[in-house]
């Protein structure tokens, strides 16, 4: 798993903080199965390590994603993010 791309973290306790991710986008059947709608682009972002944050925000090319899920164990943390075009 590669973790070639940098997330953002804004409105949270990792304010600030920049850290490596592995950023995957959910496809239609996927979103429409976990979450029951696919309007909004839903992204699944995995980091190296467990990361202490629940809710919030985080950037990842220039693109906001909100955090709505957080599944973490005991060597890293996979964030459920959807994408948010409000004013932070």
């Amino acid at each position: 798993m590669r973790f070639n791309k940098r997330a953002l973290f804004r409105k949270n306790d990792l304010d600030g903080e920049v850290v490596p991710v592995n950023l995957t986008s959910m496809g239609a059947n996927q979103q429409q199965l976990v979450f029951g709608n696919v309007k909004q682009e839903r992204v699944v972002a995995r980091f190296q390590r467990p990361m202490s944050v629940r809710t919030g925000y985080f950037t990842v090319n220039d693109k906001t994603y909100q955090i709505t899920m957080n599944i973490t164990s005991e060597r890293r943390t996979a964030l459920y993010g959807v994408e948010y075009h409000g004013r932070l």
